[in-house]
């Protein structure tokens, strides 16, 4: 048997040893059926008979993985379940079936035409993997549309397997993972932020994604090591080579039993300086997990998943059943709910979003929600009213001038005066603050500072818009560098300038999560770190092992010199010949 290694992307840290097992990949891809008129009725009901058992087949899959996760490892389900039962998904497959006199397999693929003309526009990684989520869900309607005997069976007996796939659904993971036998995972497809990823990490599973064609080089039975720290799996290894990575997986299992501990313990440095590791979430199920890894409130709650997950409009009601949830959950630890972020590259059906020539600098975020003041109006009006405990926080994405921030305060001084002749009750004096992400807003915060109660820097997007680089480009990509000088000096700016108008500051973008950059921006004068809360422990170890004066005094150094290589190079150097311990994160994770 051939030795193969193979390179993709490290999901899920860890490494797994053990037996492959393939799986069928799933498709949609059928051909077009039409029916008399007499059966259309008899067509709608079988549809409905299929989403029902979706629903009920959900409702399990979600009661295996609180049995052997947690019910906070279950939320991964609400988010199909809120696709299943938004009345618009039936409704448009009813319309589909009634006027083109299709079968429900047809409806259903082209449903998903429609949704993957959307997300494939999406540069956004992190909202393009949402639309498995729809895929999903149709899936599963198309496959409870067959009858029992025509269902696939490719599960596995009860042994220890490393699952290998083309892609891997969300809820398929969670049905396979749920049996408790899948110790490792390796897919030619999908990325970081897909819900198949977030579950094998909350489970610990190690697993490496974007392998391109593993499924075409394995055979079921083969001997593979998934290592999902450093994102390789190894087909058919020899005994040395497996010995290596023996010692490695104990190393690393002894190190996440560590992460575990940190997760409870306080956010300080060595000597005594306080931090505040906060999490980026889109359900308010995901609160006790967040809370569970370390976090101390939410510091971004990406509200446009409440337009992502149906066809239709939120009322203002449904808007409010989410955010007041949430203030609940998060209570007494603050809750910032970002205002939709839609636009440029995230482009929702509900809104009928022309093209633009150049969408990353049109009519996004506050742009879009200025020039639809109703839609703008709606959503303040429910943020207000679930902000009643006194935890909740207003956070404005994508401003560019003070200008914008008048307006918004025009608007919501419009807002809590209706609320106030209703009167219903909310917090009068709920925090306003913005995102920096733009370089314009950077080379004013402080103006933009003296308008507002708190800053949140926006890393992926500034980066992205100072270095004039698409970081999705795999032609430019690699001129994306978060250490590059310019972006350094900028954001150092930033934080200097909102320190001295004694204004809260903090970073919600994916620097917060790298324990290199997350140590040069407490260096910098940064506090609050906000970030998937899988990576909280990570950053708390790396932080609670340095002492402030070490990392100040690299930091400041940094500013002097002229290459991202020579900054990265330079600031372990000087932080590791004092505190060792702060790179181990790096290096096994």
């Amino acid at each position: 048997m051939e030795f193969i290694r193979l390179r993709g992307i490290g999901v899920s840290p860890g490494i797994a040893m053990g037996e492959s097992f393939l799986t069928v990949p799933s498709s949609l891809a059928i051909c077009k059926e039409t029916i008399p008129v007499s059966q259309i009725d008899k067509e709608i009901e079988r549809l409905k008979a299929a989403i029902q058992k979706t629903e009920k087949e959900l409702l399990e899959i979600k009661e295996k993985i609180k049995i052997i996760a947690g019910e906070e490892q279950a939320i991964l389900l609400e988010a199909h379940l809120l696709i299943l039962r938004d009345r618009s998904l039936l409704s448009g497959l009813e319309k589909i079936i009634r006027q083109d006199k299709v079968k429900a397999e047809w409806a259903l693929e082209e449903i998903n035409r429609k949704y993957r003309g959307i997300f494939e526009s999406i540069n956004d990684e992190y909202f393009r993997q949402r639309q498995a989520d729809i895929f999903d869900v149709l899936m599963r309607i198309q496959r409870n549309l067959k009858p029992e005997t025509s269902k696939r069976r490719d599960q596995p007996s009860d042994r220890k397997v490393i699952l290998v796939a083309h892609d891997l659904l969300p809820s398929e993971a969670a049905s396979r993972f749920s049996r408790g036998n899948v110790i490792g995972v390796a897919l030619d497809m999908g990325g970081p932020t897909s819900h198949t990823a977030i579950l094998a990490r909350s489970l610990d599973i190690p697993a490496v994604v974007g392998l391109h064609n593993i499924t075409a080089q394995v055979r079921n039975g083969d001997f593979l090591i998934v290592d999902g720290t450093d994102g390789e799996v190894l087909i058919n290894p020899p005994q040395a080579i497996r010995k290596e990575f023996q010692s490695k997986k104990e190393k690393y299992d002894k190190y996440r039993l560590e992460l575990r501990k940190i997760a409870r313990q306080p956010s300080v440095t060595l000597d005594g300086v306080a931090f505040k590791p906060l999490a980026n979430i889109e359900l308010p199920e995901e609160v006790s997990v967040a809370f569970s890894l370390g976090a101390e409130g939410i510091g971004l709650f990406r509200s446009e998943f409440i337009y992502l997950q149906r066809q239709s409009l939120p009322t203002e009601e449904e808007h409010f059943e989410i955010y007041s949830k949430l203030a609940r959950r998060c209570y007494p630890r603050p809750v910032y709910i970002r205002t939709l972020d839609i636009g440029g590259e995230k482009s929702y059906s509900q809104f009928n979003l022309g093209a633009e020539p150049n969408p990353a600098l049109g009519l996004r975020a506050i742009r879009f929600s200025l020039k639809n003041p109703e839609i703008f109006r709606l959503q303040l009006r429910a943020i207000l009213r679930a902000s009643g405990q006194g935890n909740v926080r207003l956070l404005f994405p994508m401003i560019t001038e003070i200008e914008e921030i008048l307006l918004i305060k025009e608007l919501l001084a419009e807002v809590k005066s209706e609320l106030r002749r209703q009167r219903v009750r909310f917090d009068e004096n709920i925090p306003l603050g913005i995102m920096i992400e733009v370089p314009a807003a950077a080379a004013i915060t402080e103006f933009l500072a003296k308008e507002v109660n708190f800053i949140s820097i926006g890393t992926n997007d500034l980066i992205q818009y100072f270095l004039a680089v698409d970081r999705s480009n795999e032609s430019v990509a690699y001129l994306y560098k978060p250490l590059h000088p310019s972006v350094l000096r900028l954001i150092k700016q930033v934080i200097d300038q909102a320190n001295e108008a004694g204004r809260e500051v903090g970073v919600c973008g994916e620097m917060a999560a790298d324990p290199l950059s997350a140590l040069i921006l407490l260096g910098f004068g940064l506090r609050i770190f906000s970030m998937n809360p899988i990576f909280i422990p990570r950053i708390k170890k790396a932080l609670r092992s340095v002492e402030l004066k070490t990392v100040k005094e690299a930091a400041e150094e940094i500013l002097k010199l002229k290459t991202s290589q020579d900054i990265e190079e330079y600031f372990i150097e000087r932080v590791i010949s004092r505190h060792p311990q702060a790179f181990l994160t790096t290096q096994l994770t």
